[in-house]
């Protein structure tokens, strides 16, 4: 029987944190796979997708690549940076399909062959062996294999950011990075329109038997970064639970956040919630897990 299985290639946010005091938890930025028996897809291409090129590349048999689905949450640079290091995309014959947010209008081509342009990288991207697609997503919902994907704008995020929830067998895997909840859930000017982005996370996120959510900040850090993008850690693990998430994964890791720090903040708050009704299992994400549900 197949099961739903997320693998974490990325797990830092704004800029890659190789060294000493991030072997734990990993200093690449953005990146996730998922996989159902023959179907996968990528979410997000920040420099956690070179490792994950190379894994594919080594595995692709006589019968030729299979074909690439990357989804993007955004374009800033910790969420696309690895493109130009995805293995796939130097293998002839190999098809690459790109998707993101429609919001980009026009612009969503242009910035990511801007980044291959010669005064920043040696090769452009039409010279790439791979067949590239990019695609921006004009409605709510994709079907990749037996992976169906939903698809949400999301407000508070410099530049705007996309939420995924991705089901097959039964089971629900949510992607939602990069979004500063705290300005929605719990702005210091209440309003409808907030109420309302407030309701439609909720609902979005509402018994996902995994989500994966951005908590690069503590609650003091965030007192001094608001407006920059990002949730605080206790009010997405509130929100998370309070919606009955059965799994929760902390990711976007803060660039100043090293393992023992981390580790401090997930015996801080794991405990708890492992044993309160209904129980959830949180965990902060660290490269090379792999969750199977």
């Amino acid at each position: 029987m197949n099961k739903l299985a997320t693998t974490f290639w990325g797990t830092r946010g704004s800029i890659s944190t190789p060294g000493k005091n991030t072997q734990k938890y990993g200093g690449n930025t953005p990146c996730i796979s998922i996989r159902y028996g023959d179907d996968a897809i990528v979410l997000d291409a920040g420099t956690g997708i070179r490792p994950l090129g190379q894994d594919i590349a080594a595995k692709i048999s006589e019968a030729g690549p299979a074909p690439q689905h990357i989804l993007l949450s955004h374009t800033h640079w910790d969420h696309i940076q690895g493109l130009p290091f995805f293995a796939p995309a130097y293998i002839p014959g190999c098809k690459l399909i790109i998707y993101g947010s429609p919001q980009k209008e026009s612009f969503l081509a242009s910035i990511l062959k801007d980044q291959m342009d010669n005064n920043y990288f040696p090769v452009k991207m039409s010279e790439l062996a791979a067949k590239i697609s990019i695609r921006e997503v004009s409605h709510q919902s994709l079907q990749i294999g037996e992976l169906k994907i939903s698809i949400q704008e999301q407000p508070c995020h410099p530049g705007g950011s996309v939420r995924f929830k991705i089901e097959a067998g039964g089971k629900t895997v949510i992607y939602s990075t990069d979004v500063e909840l705290n300005a929605i859930i719990t702005p210091e000017t209440p309003s409808p329109e907030a109420d309302k982005m407030a309701a439609e996370y909720r609902e979005f996120i509402t018994d996902a038997d995994l989500l994966i959510a951005d908590g690069q900040y503590t609650a003091e850090e965030y007192e001094t970064k608001k407006g920059w993008g990002h949730t605080s850690i206790p009010l997405l693990i509130q929100a998370a639970h309070e919606q009955h998430v059965k799994q929760l994964a902390v990711t976007h890791h803060d660039p100043d956040h090293s393992d023992s720090f981390i580790d401090k903040l997930e015996h801080q708050y794991a405990p708890h919630y492992k044993t309160d009704a209904p129980p959830m299992n949180l965990f902060w994400a660290r490269e090379g897990l792999t969750i199977e549900l």
